[in-house]
């Protein structure tokens, strides 16, 4: 098996209602992350609730969707996986930005970028792809065209038309289209991200990254906590998750992540921009929530964290192996973190809402529906926590004229690993518009041939932001796949353990064909 090796020269490719701003959600939040000291409850995940509608499992990797769509993923192709090899030796080279999972001769799962073609000859080689670059984004090799700021589509907009007019046909293409979604995001809804600033250093002693950030003539710092770290000649995988202070640690993926060796990352945003106002990130760049959004404040904060640990390898983290994780309004923040920072591996957005994985057209129809504001509105979302520039509210009413929609936000991590976790329980999140959304999204893994790299969970049951058992095995698996390169099944859409029944009429929203990207 060790010919493989030589034939394929890859690329290496989480408290409570208050924590998280749904404050007006009806369930009772139970977890030590939102009690604080007081803690010792047990997690409402301990107890599974039993399916109370018809099972809808759509197992994508080489399966048959029940809607008669069929994925094919061939392990020869330039978007597929290949076939797992046995060695004790390792190839590290670093990941490319765009990227699609496949397996080294060491059995870890690297990536190589969506642009190359891959050719495999069964009497000679396979063609020798560049190893592409290790990059925050693509944005300066793309021009981006006049952004629309009102459109009139009820439907969802179709996440691979460019602003030219012209359908996107190759993968290559994709590249530049993820930017002008985000570059549409970024005028309407957040905010424009800072890029390449003038300086970066990182410093790391006791088990505390400090991140120096200087650009536009002013300097400032924050700092990480790391956990179970590597060494600098034997780095290991990482876990960025949200917390700090009295809202928990890294993340809130609970026991979920137990007996996984990974280091964990622990990142305070309210170091960075915290939504009562001002902080570092403002410091530098000015302005204020005309301007900058603090969820791409956030999102700019965990790049710097990235561009420190590759400057800092004593740190013992291998930054070409790194998963972002984050519960509700940082679940929002983790959703943009993953679209925005093509370095990230694995982006893990837990129960997001209106913000993140959560459709705004179909919350405004379950809304009008209701006759109340049952799902977080776009107004509220809005202006709750600054997290969104404050011109963005002036869409709320008028969601059927936003050139985007979050399918297309969470559309950006693609080809790259995506696990959405939401709670059935919780309809202030949008049960109903973050399934749709979920289900939405995979078209883009479709197009671009990677359906075992998306996984769309829901479960209903248990308290907001408390992780139920019956989702660890997801986390787990995509953890071991793209993080640690061990055997593990993903690819799926899963509600079957919802309380209501859901179902999702994709001609009712959707009125494109998703291509097969060649």
């Amino acid at each position: 098996m060790k010919k493989w090796k030589y034939m394929f020269p890859f690329a290496l490719v989480a408290f409570g209602i208050w924590a998280c701003g749904e404050d007006t959600s009806p369930v009772e939040c139970t977890t030590p992350e939102c009690l604080g000291d007081q803690g010792g409850l047990s997690s409402a995940g301990d107890s599974l609730l039993g399916s109370s509608s018809s099972r809808s499992v759509l197992e994508i990797s080489h399966e048959t969707f029940e809607d008669g769509d069929t994925v094919e993923v061939s392990p020869l192709s330039s978007a597929g996986l290949l076939p797992p090899t046995e060695s004790s030796s390792s190839a590290a080279l670093p990941p490319p930005s765009s990227a699609v999972v496949v397996s080294s001769s060491s059995s870890h799962h690297h990536f190589f970028s969506s642009s190359a073609e891959l050719v495999v000859s069964s009497s000679s080689s396979a063609a020798q792809p560049e190893s592409p670059s290790f990059v925050e984004d693509h944005r300066s090799e793309c021009q981006i065209g006049n952004i629309p700021t009102s459109v009139n589509n009820a439907k969802l907009p179709d996440p691979f038309m460019g602003l030219d007019g012209k359908r996107i046909s190759t993968k290559d293409e994709w590249k530049c289209r993820r930017e002008e979604i985000g570059a549409m995001l970024e005028k309407l809804m957040f905010g424009q991200k800072p890029r390449n600033p003038e300086k970066v250093e990182g410093s790391y002693s006791g088990g505390k990254l400090t991140i120096k950030v200087t650009d536009k003539g002013k300097s400032g710092s924050f700092s990480v906590s790391i956990s179970n770290a590597g060494t600098k000649d034997k780095p290991k995988p990482a876990l960025i998750g949200f917390g700090g202070g009295m809202m928990g640690g890294c993340g809130s993926l609970g026991n979920a992540t137990n007996g996984l060796d990974i280091a964990m990352i622990t990142f305070n945003p309210d170091n960075v921009a915290p939504e009562s106002g001002g902080g570092m990130f403002f410091n530098i760049y000015g302005g204020n929530t005309d301007k900058y959004g603090t969820i791409i404040a956030w999102a700019w904060g965990v790049s710097r964290i990235i561009d420190a640990l590759e400057k800092t390898p004593e740190a013992g983290i291998d930054v070409h192996h790194l998963a972002m994780t984050g519960c509700s309004r940082w679940g929002k923040g983790t959703l943009a973190v993953g679209a925005f920072d093509e370095r990230i591996a694995l982006t893990i957005p837990q129960e997001s809402g209106s913000g993140g994985a959560s459709l705004w057209r179909v919350g405004a129809q379950v809304n009008r529906q209701k006759g109340k504001q049952f799902v977080q509105g776009l107004n509220s979302a809005g202006s709750e926590g600054k997290w969104m520039i404050s011109s963005f509210k002036s869409y709320d009413g008028r969601e059927n004229t936003l050139p985007f929609d979050q399918h297309m936000l969470v559309s950006m991590v693609a080809p790259r690993p995506l696990l959405i976790i939401d709670n059935a329980g919780q309809e202030w999140l949008g049960e109903v518009p973050s399934n749709y959304c979920g289900q939405a999204s995979l078209e883009t893994y479709k197009a671009l041939g990677v359906t075992e790299n998306y996984t769309y969970s829901q479960e209903g049951g248990h308290a907001h932001c408390s992780l139920p058992n019956g989702q660890f095995d997801e986390v787990k698996d995509f953890m071991n796949k793209f993080l640690l390169g061990k055997d593990a099944k993903t690819g799926k859409i899963d509600y079957s353990k919802n309380t209501q029944t859901i179902n999702f009429n994709k001609s009712e929203w959707i009125d494109w064909e998703t291509p097969a990207l060649r």
